[in-house]
Order: C-alpha cells, then sequence, then structure tokens
C-alpha cells in the first residue's frame, strides 16, 4: 500500500479525534513498518490493516464503517492532491468510469509498484453504473466510502447496493444509480 493513504490515514485520525489519539493509536500497533510513512513509500497492507482495526476498536465502531468513514473523507483531498485526475471530468458517474482506464494508469506511472485494484464495468445508462471491485485486499467498505465521497465531490446523489462475492473471491459489486438532472 503506497504511503500516501497511510498518510491520509494518520491526517483522518487527528483531524477528527487529534494528535494525541492517533499517537495512542499508532502506541498500540504491531507495525511492520518501524519508520514514519511517506507518501511515495510502499508498505505493508496488514501495517494499514492494523491502524484501521486498532482505530475501530478504541473508537467503539465497526471496521466496515471505519473504512467506509475514512474512505469518504479522502476522496476529496485525494482529488485536491492530484486535481489533473479530475480535468475534463464534470460528473460522478464519468469519474468513477474513468478509475481503471485512467486514475490507475496514472498512478501506475507516478507509483511503478503500486498494487491497484481493478475495476469493470456494466454501463447500463446515464442513470445506471454497475462497477465490480477486485482486489485481494477486500477493501469493500473502503471502496464504499470513496463512492461516497465522490458523490459529495460531484455534488451528486447516488444510491447504491453492495453485493459482496465470497471472501475468497475477492469481489464486490456496486449497483449504482445516479440521481438525474431533473431529480
Amino acid at each position: 500500500m503506497k504511503g500516501v493513504i497511510f498518510n491520509l490515514l494518520e491526517n483522518f485520525i487527528c483531524e477528527t479525534w487529534g494528535d494525541e489519539k492517533y499517537e495512542e493509536i499508532l502506541s498500540l500497533c504491531p507495525l511492520k513498518t518501524k519508520k514514519p510513512f511517506v507518501g511515495p513509500g510502499t508498505y505493508p497492507d496488514s501495517d494499514l490493516m492494523t491502524i484501521a482495526n486498532k482505530t475501530a476498536e478504541i473508537l467503539g465502531v465497526s471496521l466496515d464503517d471505519a473504512l467506509k468513514s475514512f474512505g469518504r473523507y479522502a476522496f476529496p483531498r485525494l482529488a485536491q492532491r492530484y486535481p489533473n485526475f479530475l480535468e475534463n471530468i464534470h460528473t460522478a458517474r464519468d469519474f468513477l468510469l474513468t478509475v481503471d482506464s485512467v486514475i490507475h494508469v496514472e498512478v501506475k506511472k507516478l507509483y511503478p509498484n503500486a498494487e491497484t485494484p481493478k475495476f469493470s464495468y456494466q454501463d447500463l445508462s446515464e442513470t445506471h453504473l454497475v462497477m465490480t471491485y477486485t482486489s485481494k485486499r477486500n477493501l469493500f467498505s473502503l471502496v464504499e466510502g470513496f463512492i461516497e465521497g465522490v458523490s459529495d465531490f460531484f455534488d451528486t446523489p447516488i444510491a447504491y447496493q453492495r453485493k459482496d462475492a465470497e471472501p475468497d473471491n475477492n469481489t464486490c459489486v456496486f449497483d449504482l444509480h445516479f440521481a438525474s438532472k431533473s431529480e
């Protein structure tokens, strides 16, 4: 996992619950990484999950809720950090359709060793998109939060249903319905 995600998680915890809470959480995490997380660096996925699990435990929320909240928080900050990824994109639907073919291609240019998830799509109409996420990380709730962050960012309500596949399948399907212009 790239360090930029670790940095965003730190910012999320610090901005929401304070620096002291983040330091407390970090002190309770048996991490493989002993040095500070740096944006372009690559770190074990297990370290991110250790921090996320400990955060959820200390705050008394489910891991799914914690990851979803983090994803919603992270999207606008990623958009601010990488504005070129949003050039000429004006809708939430159009953005989501670029994640695999444009965004992840650009991420790989910036970070050649990045392991990006795979997204495939069924573009059913201007208001209906089925998006399938596949990744060994199984961060279904994080993707759900990113979808909500995209909805917020583009000021477009997205109603969705999430269907998780079997855990070993590493796949999750999001059935997305975008508010039409007249709604």
